[in-house]
């Protein structure tokens, strides 16, 4: 039996971002009754079968720190932004330390204070959770505007997966089921006795009642009453000739229940209205136009009132359930809009949701209109750059946010969470600027930290907010960028953010927030610089967080946000694991870390880099399937997820990575054709080779790399008896070998 070398390559490129142990291709296909010819992979992916190297800290010369923020000028302030602390002293550029210039330089290494039992590596991640995770499935994150699958569907398994695939135990804890569509409204305005408030005219209501008695208030307003049994009174307020409002007096109080039952509306979700000292003055049926008027503090209702719909009803509704059911909430504000498109609260509330949620496309929408709407409001504008950084279009949100900044008086808020903001814009930007983001979160840290103490509790959430994300921002931003001393400042970062979580007086739901988004931070940096803290106490602590948010959590959609931040968390663990050199337990790590992802993505936009990354993922759990364990039954099923993340990604095109993403292409398709999914496999190779042309011709891959690409596609011809194409392919392959080596 022949087979086909498969040339090296000298470096691992990036678009593999943690290291797959694998073994030879031919371990993992079964004896054939004759010779058969076997494909081979190209370079890289062979090659992946080396773990990933420990990164230590170059051993270089230590200089005195320098001040990183002035603080002759700044004060410096600590975890919970009290002035006090040196935390300003404790970090140097290298550029500002003695030595050759972009030469990284450190402190003699420092031992670090341990922050949770098991720090050696990420091997115990999946103790206890490895058996309840489900098995592979066909579902596949879609961009906003596709509808998500049912959440318990199963994909069509192949035949020859059937007996290959493994079984796992059911998840233990489902997330809650999101419903596969918006939930809709069932909208009928409410009439009483033949009169519509907003469409009956004044002739037509004097024509069925008869004449009443006319009304008059001291705001102009006009009306008529009549007494109709076996109600206490009747009145009708009009606008202009046509009617407003009908407000029946009852003659004795009724159970609010009682009457929504005699009225045939008790099965619609209601919001209580309150008086200025928090008492229930009323119940609001939004979509009958109903509001029952009780007596103040009771459930006793004294008169009914019918109005033309409401936009302010809906968006009351919505504001009650924003924490409780996101998905009701959503479609109450766009039921508002849609009745009053000018409605700027309701679509500032939305905006704030989707842009939670992670529809970007749609908060850059609502954020375009809202501004038109009131230009004045900074909040907007901070969402807006928000959505254009998610999107990331870095330079847009910094010239949003700099606006915000230089309008007159700005309030210290509004500047403290702009500069938040422009420092994770600094991060995000093609060309990094590290030192000047944390320039930018010390401004955030020095504007916010008066803000604590402020009466207003909206403001002290605010406040609290930017600190947090500001510290885990300067953490994250001195993990990446080239500076002195990284094993001892990052670890002080991190922990002062932690005082901002653990002095928090709010509720435990509010913290459990904060400390999702803490253990996220935490991870990020980790991820940064192999001198950052150890990630596996933070996996343990964040996953342990997710179980007890899940407990308490009873919204879907926000059960799926709290998956997603988790799922980006355990992919920081992964790429941390990396640095360090760390390969142990990597399939079963990154199929947790998928898990997550998948759930979480349900309901999101996925971003191009997004996409890009969970692509990455997905690929890779496929790939140590197959090479690994030998289980290409299994490896399809993940590269079925792969191919809809990757087809029409611009961010690989931008990033130069057409010709990597023809050859990963090219390695799922000898999977796919070793489950006899044999289309499927030509058509990927086909596009492999598109892909891989098409990156030859921008010059960011040599035309000898088409080799192997040939090669297989001979193979498969070959196979099929079509000695022509297979005759082709292999001279085309020849050519390719011959001309020239590959660049890597």
């Amino acid at each position: 039996m022949a087979m086909l070398r498969s040339h090296s390559s000298p470096t691992l490129h990036v678009f593999m971002l943690t290291a797959c142990v694998v073994a030879a291709v031919a371990n993992a296909v079964e004896p054939q009754s004759g010779p058969r010819t076997l494909m081979r992979l190209p370079g890289w992916v062979d090659s992946a079968a080396e773990a990933a190297p420990r990164i230590d800290a170059p051993d270089v010369r230590s200089a005195a720190p320098a001040p990183l923020v002035d603080t002759a000028s700044t004060p410096v302030t600590n975890a919970v932004g009290q002035a006090g602390g040196t935390a300003g002293t404790d970090l140097v550029p290298v550029a500002a330390a003695d030595g050759p210039p972009g030469t990284q330089q450190s402190a003699p290494a420092t031992p670090k204070p341990p922050r949770g039992p098991e720090t050696s590596g990420l091997k115990r991640w999946i103790n206890d959770r490895v058996a309840q995770l489900p098995k592979p499935t066909g579902l596949v994150a879609k961009p906003a505007d596709s509808q998500p699958p049912a959440a318990e569907a199963e994909p069509a398994v192949p035949t020859a997966m059937k007996a290959a695939a493994k079984v796992a135990a059911p998840v233990t804890a489902p997330v809650a089921a999101t419903p596969d569509e918006m939930p809709t409204l069932s909208i009928d305005p409410a009439s009483f006795r033949g009169v519509n408030p907003g469409k009956t005219t004044r002739d037509e209501l004097l024509a069925t009642w008869g004449a009443g008695e006319a009304l008059y208030s001291g705001d102009g307003t006009t009306g008529f009453a009549w007494k109709i049994e076996p109600f206490e009174r009747v009145e009708v307020a009009l606008d202009g000739d046509t009617v407003a409002t009908i407000l029946v007096k009852l003659a004795e109080p009724v159970p609010v229940t009682e009457l929504a039952r005699q009225l045939e509306i008790a099965d619609i979700r209601t919001v209580t209205i309150f008086d200025d000292q928090g008492i229930s003055i009323g119940e609001v049926y939004p979509e009958r136009g109903v509001i029952l008027s009780v007596k103040p503090g009771t459930q006793s209702a004294t008169a009914i009132m019918i109005e033309p719909l409401d936009p302010e009803s809906f968006v009351l509704r919505a504001e009650s359930e924003i924490e409780s059911c996101s998905a009701y909430a959503v479609a109450d504000l766009q039921y508002a809009i849609q009745i009053d498109p000018r409605h700027v609260r309701a679509h500032r509330l939305l905006l704030g949701m989707t842009a939670e949620q992670g529809k970007w496309t749609q908060a850059i929408k609502l954020a375009e209109t809202a501004t038109r709407l009131d230009p004045a409001d900074a909040w907007t504008q901070l969402k807006y750059a928000s959505a254009l950084l998610a999107l990331d279009r870095p330079e847009e949100a910094r010239a949003v946010l700099l606006a915000v900044k230089s309008r007159e008086n700005p309030s210290p808020l509004v500047v403290a969470q702009a500069e938040r903001l422009l420092g994770r814009v600094a991060l995000a930007a093609a060309a990094p600027d590290h030192h000047a983001a944390v320039q930018h979160f010390a401004e955030a840290i020095r504007r916010a930290s008066p803000l604590l103490v402020k009466r207003a509790p909206a403001v002290q959430t605010a406040a609290r907010e930017v600190l947090l994300d500001a510290h885990l921002g300067t953490a994250l931003a001195i993990a990446r960028g080239t500076w002195q001393q990284k094993g001892r400042v990052i670890p002080k970062w991190i922990s002062r953010s932690e005082t901002i979580v653990t002095e928090f007086q709010g509720t435990d739901a509010e913290r459990q927030v904060l400390e999702l988004q803490l253990c996220r931070g935490a991870l990020a940096a980790s991820a940064g610089s192999a001198e950052a803290i150890e990630p596996l106490p933070w996996v343990k602590r964040m996953l342990e967080l997710r179980d007890r948010m899940g407990q308490t959590v009873a919204d879907p959609w926000r059960r799926r946000q709290i998956d997603w931040e988790t799922g980006q968390g355990l992919a920081d663990a992964l790429a941390a694991a990396q640095k360090r050199g760390d390969a142990a337990d990597l399939l079963d790590n990154a199929t947790l870390t998928a898990a997550y992802l998948e759930r979480g993505a349900e309901q999101r936009e996925l971003t191009a880099a997004e996409r890009k990354k969970m692509g990455e993922l997905m690929f890779r759990i496929g790939i140590m399937h197959s090479l690994q364990r030998g289980d290409h039954a299994t490896a399809v099923t993940w590269f079925d997820r792969t191919v809809p993340l990757w087809e029409g990604n611009d961010d690989l095109d931008r990033d130069g990575e057409l010709g990597r993403l023809g050859e990963s292409y090219v390695s799922m398709a000898i999977s796919y054709w070793q489950v006899d999914r044999r289309e499927d496999a030509l058509a990927l190779s086909r596009r492999g080779v598109d892909l891989m042309v098409a990156a030859v011709d921008k010059s960011q891959l040599e035309e000898r790399s088409l080799a192997v690409a040939y090669g297989n596609l001979s193979t498969m011809y070959a196979e099929e008896g079509d000695d022509e194409q297979s005759r082709t392919y292999a001279e085309m392959a020849s050519r390719a070998e011959a001309s020239g080596s590959t660049l890597r």
